[in-house]
């Protein structure tokens, strides 16, 4: 929550869907943003009772597009798994002005490995369990000429309806161009991970080199770990030193 609130700034406003996932560490994690006004729990456990595709996922995003549908001029959809990138040090406020004249646009994977952490060799027997998961998770899917799921944002004004990748039923067009502009990291199966993520530790491999684990090869990318620092700082400042 606090990178992203950092990242979209004071104007944003987050809505959380609630369909049984969110424990009490979870709710005394999001409870300080709810207070400060920056963040919305959807209570839907209900859903689990009646049948629709896909986990109701369509009924949730559709919900949310239509109530904030005139909150905000850009809507973006993406899990809790997932974090918004700008690369190259670009501001978000001068991406958005660059994909004005389109309606949406959907955003590239950063596929990133859900286990696998540097040990730092100065400190083998060091405690990672106070770092986030992005911090601490640095290898980044390699494989490249494959398809992923893309997230994406929408100016919700302009739409009928969406979908849980994108939507089909719009007004103006939409682009995929966008991997120079706007990315994000995908920390996949991680939330289902109730103790620690690293549970594969390795040294920081030589620069241009790989990283082989579980059959797959991977990039040392510490574009979100330099942020942490910032984050954290953020994080004090806006909500006080508050720790779950």
């Amino acid at each position: 929550m606090a990178y992203h609130a950092r990242f979209f700034g004071a104007r944003s406003h987050f809505v959380f869907h609630d369909a049984g996932g969110v424990s009490a560490a979870v709710r005394a994690a999001l409870d300080p943003w709810v207070r400060a006004g920056r963040a919305t729990l959807q209570d839907v456990r209900a859903q689990a009772e009646y049948d629709g595709w896909y986990y109701n996922q369509f009924l949730m995003v559709n919900d949310c597009l239509h109530r904030y549908r005139h909150a905000a001029k850009w809507t973006f959809f993406f899990d809790v798994d997932e974090y918004i990138f700008l690369p190259d040090g670009r501001k978000l406020e001068d991406v958005l002005a660059e994909l004005e004249p389109y309606t949406q646009f959907t955003i590239e994977q950063n596929p990133m490995s859900s286990r696998l952490c540097v040990r730092d060799p100065d400190n083998p027997e060091a405690d990672y369990s106070n770092q986030w998961g992005f911090e601490k998770l640095v290898f980044r899917n390699s494989i490249t000429g494959v398809r992923r799921d893309r997230k994406y944002a929408i100016q919700a004004k302009n739409a009928y309806a969406t979908g849980v990748h994108m939507s089909e039923n719009i007004i103006g067009n939409t682009t995929h161009k966008t991997e120079h502009l706007i990315r994000y990291y995908h920390y996949h199966n991680t939330i289902n991970v109730l103790g620690e993520v690293c549970r594969e530790f390795v040294s920081i491999p030589p620069k241009g080199s790989l990283t082989w684990s579980e059959k797959t090869p991977w990039y040392y990318d510490d574009s979100m770990k330099r942020v942490a620092d910032a984050v954290r700082q953020f994080e004090k400042e806006t909500i006080g030193d508050v720790r779950v």
